[in-house]
């Protein structure tokens, strides 16, 4: 018998996890909910454009250049978000804090520190200096990379 949502109660359940597995959920669930409210934080009024005929151009480019500082900022946090939502989706599945290239155990500090993370310190490191490398190929040294 497969229940679907009303109108009244759209919101699937909360899992029913217990003990760490709970705790771990609802550190992931308090991240995602500050992060959303940083966005609404960030996506009021401030990103309105509200310039009058004569306004100083320089008024006018300080206002855009903030405005584009607070759009990155959003952009940077959905990708948090998305993350979030990726460690729910492991979480669920069993396979919270496993790194995904090597399937070991990712580092419980690194999980504290980054609660959504997909890869292991040695998994991550790999593919930073895989990166590095990638940008040599455009002209770029890797000590500019770094600076």
């Amino acid at each position: 018998m497969t229940r679907r949502p009303t109108q009244i109660n759209i919101q699937l359940d909360e899992p029913c996890y217990r003990g760490e597995k709970r705790k771990k959920y609802e550190a992931l669930i308090k991240l995602r909910d500050e992060l959303v409210q940083s966005i609404q934080m960030i996506s009021g009024d401030s990103l309105g454009a509200a310039h009058n005929a004569g306004e100083d151009m320089a008024d006018v480019g300080s206002d855009n250049f903030l405005r584009e500082i607070g759009l990155n900022v959003a952009c940077e946090e959905g990708k948090k978000i998305h993350l979030i939502q990726d460690a729910l989706a492991a979480l669920g599945k069993g396979k919270y804090g496993k790194c995904i290239d090597c399937r070991s155990d990712i580092e419980p500090g690194r999980l504290n520190a980054l609660p959504y993370a997909k890869l292991c310190v040695k998994c991550k490191t790999v593919r930073e200096e895989s990166e590095e490398g990638d940008n040599s190929s455009f002209g770029i040294e890797k000590d500019e990379v770094t600076e």
